[in-house]
């Protein structure tokens, strides 16, 4: 099995009502997202669910990632709010029926998930728009990469400036 976890793309900086939960995507973080999608397609990542914390940023993120693969619309879970990670929501995605998971979230939740998989310390650096690939047997991964947002725009941006092969 297969786990990727993205964190979110770059989130305004305080939200109208002023509750943190309320924050979304700035256009910035949009497009930032958009080519980091486009860059896992081009990866051929192909999750058959994608759960998603509810808060907005994550949820467009989420949103926004699976338009592009053309996976269905994120599950929304409460369990990935930040301060929410628990292992529970790991034992619900290490089902058997699913070959392919991705989570989208926030730090310090998501490398709390992948130190629990994986057995690295929850120092793990996660800017906005990473996307991590842990490959799972039983309970225990290996994070087999952990690429920033920076390396999967110039993925995207490399791909679209060379012409298509017929």
């Amino acid at each position: 099995m297969i786990l990727y976890f993205v964190r979110h793309g770059i989130a305004e900086d305080w939200a109208e009502t002023g509750l943190d939960q309320d924050r979304r995507l700035t256009e910035r973080g949009r497009k930032r997202i958009r080519q980091c999608a486009q860059a896992l397609r081009l990866l051929e990542i192909k999750p058959e669910i994608i759960l998603s914390s509810p808060y907005p940023r994550a949820a467009e993120t989420a949103l926004i990632i699976a338009e592009t693969l053309g996976a269905a619309p994120p599950v929304l879970k409460e369990q990935l709010q930040p301060d929410g990670a628990n292992s529970h929501l790991l034992t619900e995605c290490l089902n058997p029926e699913w070959q392919e998971v991705m989570i989208v979230g926030h730090q310090p939740n998501l490398s709390e998930y992948v130190a629990h998989l994986a057995g690295y310390g929850t120092n793990l650096i996660f800017k906005k728009g990473t996307v991590c690939r842990v490959e799972v047997q039983g309970e225990h991964g290996q994070v087999s990469w952990i690429l920033p947002p920076k390396v999967l725009i110039a993925l995207a941006e490399a791909r679209q400036a060379k012409p298509a092969k017929h």
